[in-house]
């Protein structure tokens, strides 16, 4: 006979109390199958993602390791707590136990701080030994040479659009204000070898989603992984930042490389804001010859803006939609200004006594949570929902969709998922949270 394997249980837990009723998600989180890559083969390993399914707290495990952000943190420690009040030990990890690790510690085991790959076979070591420790300290950053291929074998396919999600490099220099990457990434870019990148696309069966914050950010690199994937003949969507525009050789090899659209942050259309929240790829620039620049090169482009930033009026939302709507992007998202722990404004705005909840479940960049300088917090709450109407009216949608008649369909689709979600009828699994 076979000995029993031990059992682990990765879990994602969602941010939106809306479960998944059926259809497809986007794309998985990616911690969820490279956790499972980093496991050991001899422990049997089953991965939830309660974007496409919910928690089962009576299921069978030895171990429960949940990925926590914020918005998803009240979620988590529901679930932590219901497993170890059956015996079974967690392990909590991700960007909010980093950065608020005596919060999470109260409801989990084991808390890594920082990435998990330098510490998660200690981790499993201990684990097995029964002698797991409160912490894990990870200050440094990982090595991304070698990292195991992630267990895309045991993700639930048939609820995704794909589960081709990769990444090629971590870490981002330009520390926002309002974004807590950094406080788990590190200030400068970390690259996994360009050729691991090319043999884990070439394992891979239709289009990619490169999940990098910036895969343009740093050019020689960008050029070098882009004129490596060109014999591949793959399709990609990522992130990246307008600065692209003016590298046209960049722009001409992520499109022969199989780029078609890219997540940027574009943040405001207030110069005093970028520079204020130490946008720095923006500051200074024309935002939109860079975006007719890009989108001439046949890059379309997602755009992501931050309402209620202290140099926004009440204008500000009738000039941001039309902004997005006059530069023909495929899409947008906006979102309300959201003091995430470990970030820059969460502790100019304690300071001001400005943030009025701390209930993480309302940090979903659609709740307001802090006093605006210049509206109402209600103000700024109707303002958002008013962006997004005037942005996906069906005018607007057929306006921008017209722009570019071979992509007709996709901008259509594309343009109404994002109002459905907005509406209420499905989840937004769009890859950057926070």
């Amino acid at each position: 006979m076979n000995p029993v394997k031990p059992r682990l249980v990765i879990i994602a837990p969602s941010w939106i109390r809306t479960y998944w009723k059926g259809g497809k998600v986007l794309a998985p989180p990616l911690a969820l199958p490279l956790l499972a890559g980093l496991t050991p083969r001899d422990i049997d390993i089953h991965l939830v993602d309660e974007n496409v399914e919910r928690t089962d707290i009576n299921i069978p495990a030895d171990l429960v390791a949940i990925s926590c952000m914020t918005a998803s943190a009240p979620r988590s420690y529901e679930l932590a707590d219901a497993f170890r009040q059956r015996g079974i030990p967690v392990v909590m990890g991700g960007i909010h136990p980093t950065v608020m690790p005596d919060e999470a510690s109260v409801h989990a085991d084991a808390v890594i701080i920082g990435e998990a790959e330098p510490v998660w076979h200690e981790v499993v070591n201990d684990w097995a030994a029964n002698r797991l420790k409160p912490r894990y300290e990870n200050y440094g950053l990982a090595n991304m040479e070698g990292l195991p291929l992630p267990r895309r074998d045991l993700l639930k396919r048939d609820r995704y659009l794909t589960t081709n999600v990769v990444q090629t490099a971590r870490g981002c220099p330009n520390g926002c204000s309002f974004c807590s990457v950094t406080a788990i990434s590190g200030r400068r870019y970390r690259f996994r070898p360009v050729q691991e990148v090319v043999e884990e696309v070439r394992s891979l069966k239709g289009w990619i989603g490169f999940v990098d914050d910036n895969i343009v950010g740093h050019g020689r690199r960008a050029k070098e992984l882009f004129e490596a994937l060109i014999p591949l003949k793959r399709r990609w969507v990522g992130q990246g930042d307008l600065s692209m525009a003016k590298d046209p050789e960049l722009m001409k090899l992520a499109v022969r490389s199989g780029c078609q659209a890219l997540f940027m942050g574009l943040e405001s259309v207030s110069p005093e804001n970028l520079l204020a929240t130490s946008k720095r790829p923006n500051v200074g620039l024309d935002m939109g010859d860079a975006i007719r620049k890009i989108h001439k090169a046949g890059i379309e482009i997602i755009g992501s803006f931050v309402l209620g930033l202290d140099g926004d009026g009440k204008d500000v939302f009738k000039r941001t939609a039309a902004f997005a709507i006059a530069h023909q992007l495929v899409a947008a998202q906006f979102s309300v200004i959201t003091p995430y722990p470990g970030t820059v404004i969460r502790e100019q705005l304690k300071q001001e006594d400005r943030v009025l909840s701390d209930d993480w479940s309302k940090y979903t960049m659609s709740d307001v949570v802090i006093k605006p300088k210049n509206m109402t917090p209600q103000e700024l709450q109707d303002g958002q929902k008013a962006t997004y109407r005037d942005f996906y009216s069906m005018q607007s949608i057929v306006r921008r969709a017209l722009t570019l008649r071979k992509k007709l369909f996709l901008r259509i689709i594309v343009n109404l998922s994002y109002r459905f979600i907005n509406r209420g009828k499905g989840l937004h699994n769009w890859l950057p949270k926070h």
